[in-house]
């Protein structure tokens, strides 16, 4: 079996699109040392699943200024000369968008962020992706945008989703463990959403299983409208932006891997009893308790 603290999942995010936004900034630590943090979001236009979707990509980018041995650091300085490299569509003039750069990121990785609610305690968790690499395309002739993810790992759990009035949408919900450096697990929520895939998860994926997937990136927001009626006079026609942060799965293996390729299940669950532990020191920077845990669901804890 693969030995966890030793093989990293296979993480690979690649993004073509328009440079919509980018904030560069060199600051220091408080003991002096110089860094540089970038905040770049790409405009992605793209189709999943046969429907067009408008998405925009943010990627955080991050260099300290120094090498461990006190030499220059590459990445840094490249990281600086984006501002100057590129134009994103916020500094282009109104009526001339086309200035704005198209960028191409290759090497991408996904990443969970975790935080503490202070209201309930709880941590909540989501997807972020990070890279510190951002060209521009060798060819614009042929430039296809679009915003994908190739990974390997472990099944947590799979469950069908619901909308806000508990009726089920037809996705599953599929909680994945993304093993990065050192033994460290990330728990990633996928969802796969076409019936085609639905129904071959549901049938060839087990949770513990190790599978190989990829998908597309969907990272957009949508107006909801609604009418509230009145007991008399005219309704009232409320709005709301909806922001929706999704990987879609798209493909991945015809079942979980051989022994050879695969995690073990003790060592995950070890490997999430760390994550657990790392959550509980949020949770007391925090100064927050978190509420009492359900009954576990699953081998895994979920």
């Amino acid at each position: 079996m693969l030995n966890i603290k030793e093989r990293e999942s296979t993480n690979v995010v690649e993004i073509a699109g328009i440079l919509k936004d980018l904030n560069v900034e060199e600051k220091q630590t408080t003991d002096g040392r110089g860094y540089v943090s970038c905040q770049a979001t790409v405009k992605v236009d793209q189709e999943i699943n046969g429907k067009a979707v408008e998405c925009e990509i943010p990627v955080r980018m991050f260099s300290m200024a120094l090498k461990k041995d006190g030499g220059a650091n590459k990445i840094y300085q490249n990281i600086v000369k984006y501002k100057d490299q590129f134009t994103s569509l916020a500094a282009c003039p109104e009526n001339q968008p086309e200035l704005a750069s198209k960028v191409i990121i290759n090497a991408g990785r996904l990443e969970e962020n975790i935080w503490i609610d202070p209201n309930s305690g709880e941590e909540r968790s989501t997807f972020q992706i990070s890279t510190n690499f951002m060209n521009a395309p060798r060819n614009t002739s042929d430039f296809t945008e679009g915003a994908t993810f190739e990974l390997s790992g472990i099944i947590l759990t799979k469950t069908n989703e619901v909308d806000g009035n508990g009726d089920d949408t037809g996705r599953l919900k599929v909680k994945f463990g993304v093993v990065r450096y050192g033994g460290r697990l990330d728990v990633i929520d996928l969802i796969a959403e076409s019936a085609n895939a639905v129904n071959f998860i549901e049938q060839n994926w087990s949770e513990g299983d190790t599978v190989n997937l990829n998908g597309a990136i969907s990272i957009n927001q949508s107006t909801k409208t609604w009418t509230e009626e009145q007991g008399f006079g005219e309704p009232i026609v409320r709005t709301k932006t909806v922001s929706r942060k999704e990987l879609i799965i798209l493909g991945g293996s015809a079942s979980g891997l051989e022994e050879d390729y695969s995690y073990d299940n003790d060592a995950v669950k070890q490997a999430l009893d760390e994550r657990k532990v790392r959550i509980e020191e949020l949770k007391q920077k925090a100064n927050v308790k978190g509420k009492t845990q359900a009954p576990k669901q699953n081998g895994f804890g979920f």
